[in-house]
């Protein structure tokens, strides 16, 4: 059953963000105040999480499958990842010359920082979903701030079938 996020996405797309609400779940706010018809509840936070765990599930792949490539290239005669850094033999001689190219060091730092910022969205991710299977059922959780913040950014980029 799709989740009707149209009110909330437009007034997020006006300017508004999305807050805890004193009674538990979310909603959005804006300078004049909260925006009638845009509460979150905490169950429908949790459709919005089970709903995208399949799409976090697919890029997880993706990341393993880019280690995997990544682990691959070290473990031939260039350096890591490439780079000029631990190659060895003539091939390490001829990267040092520019004979062979190789991959500037940046390359592997960026991907190790995005990694590494997959990771902790992952993280967070995790928290939230533990947090809302331990809660009972008909109660509503009480969101930090962080926590909206992350919500509305995943509201933000929600497949179009939540919003039927």
């Amino acid at each position: 059953m799709p989740i009707p996020l149209i009110p909330i996405l437009a007034a997020l797309a006006a300017g508004g963000t999305l807050v805890p609400h004193a009674a538990g779940g979310l909603i959005v706010t804006t300078t004049g105040g909260y925006v009638a018809g845009t509460y979150l509840s905490t169950a429908a936070v949790s459709s919005v999480l089970i709903g995208s765990g399949s799409a976090l599930a697919a890029g997880t792949a993706v990341v393993a499958g880019v280690v995997t490539g990544a682990t691959a290239s070290v473990i031939g005669s260039a350096g890591i990842f490439g780079t000029t850094i631990g190659a060895t033999g003539i091939t390490g001689f001829l990267m040092q010359l520019g004979i062979l190219s190789s991959t500037p060091i940046w390359v592997p730092a960026a991907i190790v920082g995005a990694a590494g910022g997959l990771g902790y969205g992952a993280y967070k991710y995790y928290k939230l979903r533990e947090k809302l299977k331990v809660l009972p059922a008909g109660q509503e959780a009480n969101f930090t701030e962080k926590e909206a913040k992350f919500i509305e950014r995943l509201l933000l980029r929600a497949p179009k079938s939540l919003n039927a």
